[in-house]
């Protein structure tokens, strides 16, 4: 995880196959700039590739050599070891037999490494696929990383039992191994198991299995929101155990998600108890508690009775509401729900009109003591049932941070707990940048009878985000040039964000000249204009256009230069049919391999070098196909050549001058040489 998020900090990773068996983490690494691919062709050039723990083939690495990609080799050192041991024994001529899965990427890439085709079987009962192994050659068995101790060591006396010589290896990860045992020995001791991992993960369904054959039933889960509480309604203890991928928050989610059922089991219990008390201590059969009344000048008052009244004194620790009654009623602070540090004053004030229950008649004194807070946790429940049904957005404001997630004040006495997953669209590391902060959410799950409340603040970020992103998408039109901020630089181009959407600025609509990478123009942070070119609204992509939004060159081009002109020019790039040379940037003509000199020229690398100044003569100039025709060879006059001296005839053909006369000693020179 953390080779790659610091990898993506400098570009795009490619990673063959999902880095862990995780829903949230791979979105994540895919946010942060990390590519997730199931072939190796589809990982481009000169790019970056991470080789995740299940390991590779050798010939994955050959193929990646050979594409120049720049390799982050993360493979488990386990899984390395048990490369090098099964190539190692088939190099010794044993036979390699392999407890595992023959599908799993790690004992794909093994068998790789092992250069034959060994034999791979799931557990004991497949034993009779060994059939076809040779008791004269000793047989060597190991196991996959994930796979159970007490699988290798019944499966290890069993080809002991048939074959004369057998080596047993115990490649099994320790770590995987000790977590192995500690499930094992919590499965004994507990009602249910809780086991949490991707549905992917071979060493979380390792766990479960253990579990499983421990005789106890087993709930796997990959998150919080998976887990069913009604499924653990009577159980008395839970046992939680996690695959080596699932992140802590995701463990901690889960385990405070059954910590806050059991909580509320216990308060309900214990107003169970209290109530049977009260009714025991009263001596009466139904209901004393509620039932005390005050005959008074005809007026009859009862516990939780709603009345209505008006405010006519308000202090710290109390306020005084006109009922009608001969005396006022009394509404204690502590029977209104308010915040830590709220007045009465804040909330009521003289000539108010409130609406309270009643909560003790004392009828020696004539006092009638009234509560609030039955009152208002109904409303509020109400409130949030509407807003639950509706989707209304609420605000509520955070009271406390834990690891999992963050707990919010909803008023009327509520709380609703908000999983660290649902706080933001991205990964949040620390939620007490939250504390004591109002924060808006949506209500996505709540239970009258548990009282319990799931928020969620991404669902409003998701949806402000999709809205905020459909008005952009119908508001751009190709043609039109607007302004963004570059957010990622990738091989194959740049991101840039063009109000709260990224579009993409393809390496060849960088720039008129031609650049190997989009580091050369840009940075992350660069304000740029941009052209929009493409606009895919159900795909939501935007292809974006650098080099548009700024002059065409070749608009000047015919003005500047004109056939017969000589001029200077840059090679950029030398080809089977000749070179190109760049005239002004962005403007690129070709020097064909028949113009580059005087003689002839098989390559044109025997001529010019990239890079190199050379002078060209302009045959033609095309501005509607956008081509420039040059020339090197006329660019450069043609040496003259020297008017040979004429030999004089001997006039006499009897005078006895010979060839050699003539020509001297010509042969004689050649001869030497």
């Amino acid at each position: 995880m953390e080779l790659a998020q610091q990898a993506a900090q400098s570009g795009t990773v490619y990673c063959l196959g999902e880095l862990v068996h995780n829903e949230r983490l791979l979105t994540e690494l895919s946010r942060q700039g990390v590519v997730f691919v199931d072939d190796l062709a589809e990982v481009p050039d000169n790019a970056t590739l991470l080789i995740r723990s299940h390991g590779v083939s050798p010939e994955v690495l050959k193929k990646a050599e050979a594409k120049k990609l720049a390799i982050i080799d993360a493979t488990c050192a386990f899984v390395r070891n048990l490369q090098i041991l099964a190539a190692r024994l088939v190099g010794e001529g044993k036979q390699v037999v392999i407890l595992g899965d023959r599908h799993h990427p790690e004992i794909v890439g093994v068998m790789a490494w092992a250069g034959q085709k060994p034999y791979v079987f799931a557990d004991s009962s497949q034993l009779a696929i060994l059939e076809s192994l040779k008791p004269e050659k000793p047989v060597a068995l190991v196991a996959q990383t994930t796979q159970d101790e007490s699988l290798l060591k019944e499966v290890g006396e069993k080809l002991t039992a048939l074959f004369p010589v057998v080596e047993r290896y115990n490649t099994i990860c320790k770590a995987t191994a000790f977590r192995q045992e500690n499930v094992r020995s919590l499965a004994g001791v507990v009602d249910v198991m809780v086991v949490v991992g991707g549905k992917k993960s071979a060493n979380t369904k390792k766990l479960a299995d253990i579990c499983k054959n421990s005789g106890i039933r087993v709930i796997i889960v990959t998150e919080a929101a998976e887990l069913d509480l009604s499924q653990l309604q009577g159980v008395r203890t839970v046992g939680v155990a996690a695959g080596t991928s699932t992140p802590h928050w995701t463990i901690k989610e889960v385990i405070t998600k059954m910590e806050k059922m059991e909580k509320m089991e216990k308060e309900k219990n214990s107003e169970e108890i209290l109530n049977e008390q009260v009714t025991e201590d009263s001596g009466q059969e139904q209901e004393p508690a509620e039932k005390i009344a005050m005959n008074q000048a005809g007026w009859e008052f009862s516990v939780g009775d709603v009345l209505k009244g008006v405010v006519v004194q308000i202090s710290e620790e109390e306020v005084l509401v006109d009922i009608g009654y001969k005396s006022e009623a009394v509404l204690p602070r502590q029977e209104v729900i308010l915040a830590a540090d709220q007045e009465l004053s804040s909330v009521y004030s003289l000539g108010q009109e409130v609406e309270a229950a009643v909560k003790a008649v004392e009828e020696q004194e004539g006092k009638i003591v009234l509560s609030r807070k039955t009152i208002e946790r109904k409303q509020k429940w109400a409130e949030l049932e509407q807003a639950f049904e509706n989707g209304t957005v609420m605000t509520g404001r955070v009271k406390e941070v834990v690891q999992a997630g963050m707990v919010v004040d909803l008023g009327g006495g509520y709380e609703g707990f908000m999983p660290g997953s649902l706080v933001d669209v991205t990964f949040v590391p620390d939620f007490s940048v939250f504390l004591n902060e109002m924060v808006s959410f949506k209500v996505i799950e709540m239970r009258r009878e548990k009282e319990k409340l799931i928020l969620s603040r991404k669902q409003i970020l998701e949806e402000e985000a999709a809205e905020k992103k459909k008005r952009i998408l119908d508001s751009l039109k190709p043609g039109q040039v607007i302004s963004g901020t570059v957010k990622r630089l990738t091989n194959f181009g740049a991101f840039v964000d063009v109000g709260g959407i990224d579009g993409l600025v393809h390496i060849s609509e960088m720039s008129w000249s031609r650049i190997d990478n989009p580091g050369e123009i840009l940075n992350i942070g660069d304000e740029v204009d941009v052209k929009v070119i493409d606009v895919i609204p159900e795909r939501d992509r935007i292809g974006l256009s650098l080099r548009q939004a700024q002059p065409d060159p070749w608009t000047k081009i015919a003005r500047q230069f004109k056939p017969g002109d000589l001029a200077e020019g840059k090679v950029t790039r030398i080809v089977d049919f000749g070179v190109f040379v760049e005239l002004a940037p962005g403007v690129e003509g070709l020097v064909h391999i028949s113009q580059l000199a005087n003689h002839h020229v098989k390559q044109a690398s025997e001529v010019v070098q990239q890079g190199q100044i050379v002078k060209v003569k302009i045959l033609d100039i095309n501005t509607d196909a956008k081509r420039v025709s040059l020339s090197m060879r006329e660019a450069t006059p043609r040496p003259k050549k020297e008017i040979a001296k004429e030999v004089q005839q001997p006039q006499d053909a009897g005078t006895g001058v010979t060839l050699g006369d003539v020509f001297g000693n010509l042969f004689d020179l050649k001869k030497e040489n």
